[in-house]
C-alpha cells in the first residue's frame, strides 16, 4: 500500500516551466546551530560577514525546521512533513538499511529539470546502504562531503561509530589532516569560479559548523581568549570558522559577477546540541525535543531581488516551505499536494504568510510517542517531548541551556528493550506571549487543547507509519576497507 501511494504521488508530480529570470540559489545549511548561536541574536560571538548579510536581507523571527537532522532534510528535499514519508523517527542511523524514499522526486532533481547545475558540499545524512541513495542518484550533480550523522573535523571518523566518512562523489577522499570546514570551503569557492553562468547554479552548503565534535585551528579558539570556559572558546572559535568559510563563498560569487544574481539562504536543521556548548538560550530544550529550542532556528535571506529589506520578519515560515518556494522562484511550479508553501511574497516583499499553522512533528511509536502541533499563536505538545526516547541521549532535555551551563550527554546510547514507557504529558504555550514556554496553560484552557487535539488528529490521519528500523551489520565499515559505503541492502 505504501508504495502505490508513493507512486501515485509522483507520477501526480507534474513541473511546468515558467518564463522569467532564474536567480542563482546558494542555501547554507548549518548543523545544530542554536538560536544563541550568531551574532544578531549573540553579540559576543564574531561573525562579521554574516551578521552584515542578515542586517542588509531579511531576518525571520519565526522559522521553524524539524527537531533533528534527517527529518528537516527530508522536508527540505521533499517538501512533505516527515511524518508522511516515514522520516519521523528522527536521525538515520549508520548501519540503518534504509534511506529517503526512492519513489519521492527531490528538490535538486526538480531544479535540474529547469536547468539548473546543482551541487551539495558537505552532510547528507538520508541513507547510503546502495547506491541508489546517494546525492549524485538524488538530482547532485556533485556531492563532496559525508553520508552519516557526522565525521570528526580532522580525521573524517564517523562520530558514532569505528570507520572513514569523506566523498567526492561516489570516490572516497585520500585521508587528510586538514581542518575539515577548510575543504568544504574550498570546494564550494571552486564549485562557483568554474561554473558555467550559462546556467543557474543551486548549491546547498550543508556546513560541518557549528555541529559536533570542538575541534577548532588554535588561531580561531584564540580570538576569544578572554572566555574562560574551554567549551565555549572552542566552540565560538567554530562559529567564526563558519563565519569566515561563507566569507569565501560570497567572495567568489562577487569575483565571476554571480552575486547581483543569487538568493542567499541562511539556515539551521535543527536547534543546538548542548553537550558540544551549543545555545539555544532563552528557548527551552535541546536537539530532538519539541520544544522551541530544537525547531526553531536562526534564518534569514540575503538578495538583490529582495524588494523589502534591513528588517526582522515575524512571519510563520517552515523548512518545508523553503522546498515550494525555491520550486516557484526558479521557474517551475509543482502541482503536487505537498506540505510546503510559497512564501516568495512574504520574503521577498514582506506580505502576510500563508502559513499560519505547521506540525512538530508526530511519532506513534509505542517507545517514542510524541506530537506536537502549532495554530497561530498556540502550540501543542502531546505525549513525550523527547523523541529521541529510549536511545536516552538527551538528559534534561526540557530544560533551558545557555553557555557555561553543565555539559548533557551528547552520544546516544541503544536502547535495551527494557526501558519503562515514556511519561505522558500534555504541554499549551502561548508562542507570541511565551517563547520560552515557562507556563504551561493546559490546565487553563482546556477547550483550546482540545481545539489544537483535534486538529493534530487531522493530521494524524494522514500519517505513514515508519519503516521497521532493521539494523545490518552487513554495512560494517570493516566489510568496505574501512569505509562507510553503499553495497549492504
Amino acid at each position: 500500500m505504501r508504495l502505490t501511494c508513493l507512486v501515485l504521488v509522483a507520477l501526480v508530480c507534474v513541473i511546468v516551466v515558467e518564463s522569467g529570470k532564474q536567480p542563482h540559489i546558494v542555501l547554507i545549511l548549518a548543523e545544530d546551530l542554536g538560536w544563541n548561536d550568531v551574532g544578531w541574536h549573540n553579540a559576543d560571538i564574531k561573525m562579521p560577514i554574516l551578521n552584515q548579510l542578515a542586517a542588509d536581507g531579511v531576518i525571520f523571527n519565526q522559522s521553524y525546521v524539524q527537531p533533528a537532522c534527517t527529518p528537516s532534510r527530508a522536508a527540505l528535499l521533499t517538501g512533505y512533513y516527515p511524518f508522511k514519508i516515514q522520516r519521523q523517527h528522527q536521525m538515520l542511523l549508520n548501519l540503518e538499511a534504509d534511506g529517503l524514499s526512492l519513489d519521492l522526486k527531490t528538490l535538486p532533481e526538480m531544479l535540474k529539470d529547469v536547468g539548473y547545475l546543482t551541487h551539495l558540499v558537505g552532510k547528507w545524512h538520508l541513507g547510503f546502504c546502495k547506491e541508489e541513495y546517494l546525492p549524485n542518484k538524488r538530482g547532485f550533480d556533485s556531492f563532496y562531503g559525508w553520508l552519516t550523522l557526522g565525521t570528526t573535523l580532522y580525521s573524517k571518523e564517523n562520530i558514532i561509530a569505528p570507520g572513514y566518512d569523506f566523498r567526492d562523489n561516489t570516490g572516497v577522499v585520500q585521508e587528510s589532516d586538514t581542518y575539515l570546514p577548510f575543504m568544504l570551503a574550498e570546494r564550494a569557492v571552486d564549485i562557483v569560479m568554474g561554473h558555467y553562468k550559462e546556467y543557474p547554479l543551486f548549491l546547498e552548503f550543508s556546513m560541518a559548523l557549528s555541529g559536533k565534535f570542538l575541534e577548532v585551528p588554535q588561531e580561531y579558539e584564540d580570538l576569544y581568549s578572554d572566555i574562560e570556559d574551554d567549551r565555549q572558546r572552542k566552540f565560538y572559535g567554530k562559529l567564526s570558522v563558519m563565519d569566515n568559510s561563507i566569507g569565501l563563498l560570497v567572495d567568489a560569487l562577487k569575483t565571476r559577477g554571480m552575486w547581483e544574481d543569487t538568493l542567499f539562504i541562511f539556515t539551521s536543521d535543527n536547534g543546538a546540541l548542548a553537550s558540544e556548548s551549543g545555545s539555544n538560550w532563552p528557548l527551552r530544550g535541546n536537539i530532538a525535543t519539541l520544544f522551541e529550542g530544537a525547531t526553531r532556528v536562526p534564518t534569514f535571506f540575503h538578495g538583490s531581488m529582495l524588494k523589502n529589506t534591513g528588517y526582522v520578519n515575524n512571519e510563520l515560515m517552515h523548512i518545508v516551505d523553503l522546498h515550494k518556494t525555491i520550486i516557484e522562484l526558479a521557474g517551475a511550479k509543482t502541482e503536487c499536494d505537498i506540505d510546503g508553501m510559497d512564501l516568495w511574497k512574504t520574503i521577498s516583499k514582506g506580505k502576510p504568510s500563508p502559513r499560519t499553522e505547521f506540525v512538530y512533528n508526530i511519532d506513534d511509536n509505542e517507545l517514542s510517542p510524541g506530537a506536537a502541533i502549532r495554530v497561530g499563536d498556540y502550540k501543542l505538545i502531546t505525549g513525550h517531548p523527547d523523541l529521541l526516547y529510549p536511545f536516552r541521549m538527551l538528559n534534561r532535555s526540557d530544560d533551558w541551556y545557555n553557555y557555561g551551563d553543565e555539559p548533557i550527554s551528547g552520544i546516544p546510547i541503544p536502547p535495551t528493550g527494557n526501558e519503562p514507557p515514556p511519561s505522558n504529558v500534555t504541554y499549551l504555550f502561548n508562542i507570541i506571549d511565551d517563547p520560552e514556554e515557562r507556563n504551561n496553560l493546559a490546565e487553563e484552557y482546556p477547550n483550546k487543547v482540545e481545539e489544537l487535539r483535534h486538529r493534530l488528529d487531522e493530521y494524524r490521519e494522514h500519517l505513514v507509519p515508519p519503516v521497521n528500523r532493521v539494523f545490518d551489520p552487513a554495512g560494517d565499515p570493516v566489510n568496505f576497507g574501512g569505509v562507510w559505503s553503499p553495497g549492504w541492502c
